[in-house]
């Protein structure tokens, strides 16, 4: 008896051209998103933060330390910092979510992206965040990466995600423009800063600014007789 072993060879000839032409699909798609998108290509990575002498200035529940050489006025809540000879200008403040945080929590219950996510319910906008952003060469989550990056980012190739500390901090940064997200107590600190500022002296920045507790009033007599 003889057996025919057509069918298998074809078979696996079909299977081998689906696997090429996925292969060549998935590879010109990266190819074109780096060249028209190289920012989708960034991961956060550590960076050595700068420690400089700086300024403890507070507003509101927010407290941060600014380095020396830099002017500082306070508003609403908020902290300004500015330098006319580095040409620096900028602002830190609280806020209680990123803005249409639910309308893109909401698009990753799509069941393509939650394969790649899992269930995101669960997890705290920072750790959200650095999911996505954590993904480099994944074509289903490029759509959703690129909403999370600023404008100003794009085709940047000095253009850097960097992790800000040990507080939950993201620092989006270029030599001309920088953008940090501090998550803390449930609100997020954004700092947002044009002009020629190092990403380490941001990061230190970013790192420094604290949510504060306002003081407990104090009881009973302070005075001596």
């Amino acid at each position: 008896m003889v057996l025919n072993r057509k069918p298998d060879r074809q078979g696996l000839r079909f299977l081998f051209g689906l696997a090429l032409t996925t292969v060549s699909i998935y590879a010109f798609y990266i190819g074109i998103a780096r060249i028209n998108s190289p920012e989708l290509f960034l991961v956060p990575e550590a960076i050595d933060m700068e420690r400089n002498r700086c300024n403890e200035i507070s507003s509101g529940s927010l407290t941060a330390c600014i380095p020396e050489g830099f002017d500082t006025s306070v508003k609403d809540g908020g902290i300004e910092i500015h330098s006319a000879r580095e040409r620096v200008r900028g602002s830190i403040e609280v806020v209680p979510s990123l803005p249409r945080e639910g309308q893109w929590r909401k698009s990753l219950e799509q069941p393509l992206i939650r394969a790649f996510l899992g269930d995101t319910r669960g997890m705290d906008t920072f750790e959200l965040m650095d999911a996505i952003l954590g993904h480099r060469y994944n074509p289903t989550l490029m759509g959703v990466k690129a909403a999370l990056i600023p404008d100003w980012m794009k085709r940047d190739p000095r253009a850097r995600i960097l992790y800000a500390g040990s507080t939950g901090g993201l620092l989006f940064h270029t030599p001309r423009q920088s953008l940090g997200l501090s998550f803390q107590e449930g609100k997020v600190i954004v700092m947002s800063v044009t002009g020629r500022i190092p990403a380490g002296t941001a990061a230190g920045i970013l790192d420094g600014a604290r949510l504060s507790r306002p003081a407990e009033p104090r009881t009973g007599s302070t005075g001596s007789s």
